[in-house]
């Protein structure tokens, strides 16, 4: 009996180990980044990075489906219970926190659209995306003239400001987005808010980390 074989155990972790590398790279730089600098930080040969890679667009096409897998598999649907103002909440502070967790992110999407401006393939979360919008304004619950770029930029702006965020530093990014949903509201309801940045150190921390570029290990 005849079939697809499946890939090596060994091939599947070194392509797992380039894929993180390339994240890391394009984070901690934002820059090209060789095939030989790809596979020193996978700790991988060359010859096996260029099987998995023969191109710089096969690498950026796979981290840019890895970048939407992982941030499909974050969006998990609330209970059938849920509101629809809960819908929305869980889909943009889950989408925020995918992309805040994710160096490299826009590094990658930038170059995605310098090789392919029309590839897309998170087109079907603009659809969910879309169709809890007109949920939560049949709900009264979501200002008419809310658009989903307004949700999208919401989720970039925050999202960006720092990279793996810990501690305050995650409480302060949940803190401004659901300040900025709470913008979005028309039934005049507010979110209840955790702490985050709120003295002088703890915000000048955090000013600079979101100025820095990810460290990577030496």
């Amino acid at each position: 009996m005849t079939g697809t074989r499946r890939p090596r155990k060994d091939a599947v972790a070194n392509h797992e180990r380039l894929i993180v590398a390339a994240f890391e790279l394009l984070g901690s730089r934002d820059a090209q980044i060789s095939v030989n600098d790809l596979a020193a930080a996978a700790g991988v040969g060359a010859g096996t990075a260029y099987r998995h890679f023969p191109t710089r667009e096969h690498l950026i096409r796979a981290l840019y489906d890895r970048a939407v897998a992982d941030l499909s598999a974050r969006i998990i649907d609330p209970p059938e219970a849920a509101t629809a103002w809960e819908r929305l909440e869980a889909f943009v502070v889950e989408s925020m926190f995918a992309v805040a967790d994710t160096p490299g992110l826009r590094a990658v999407m930038r170059h995605m659209y310098d090789i392919d401006p029309e590839y897309a393939p998170a087109r079907p979360m603009l659809a969910q995306l879309e169709a809890i919008l007109a949920e939560a304004k049949e709900s009264g619950v979501l200002r008419e003239d809310v658009v989903p770029g307004d949700v999208a930029l919401a989720v970039f702006t925050t999202g960006s400001l720092v990279d793996r965020p810990v501690g305050v530093e995650r409480e302060s990014l949940l803190r401004l987005t659901l300040l900025t949903l709470d913008g979005m509201r028309a039934d005049g309801k507010r979110s209840e808010l955790p702490t985050g940045v709120s003295d002088p150190v703890t915000f000048h921390s955090f000013v600079h980390r979101s100025h820095a570029r990810p460290h990577t290990e030496a």
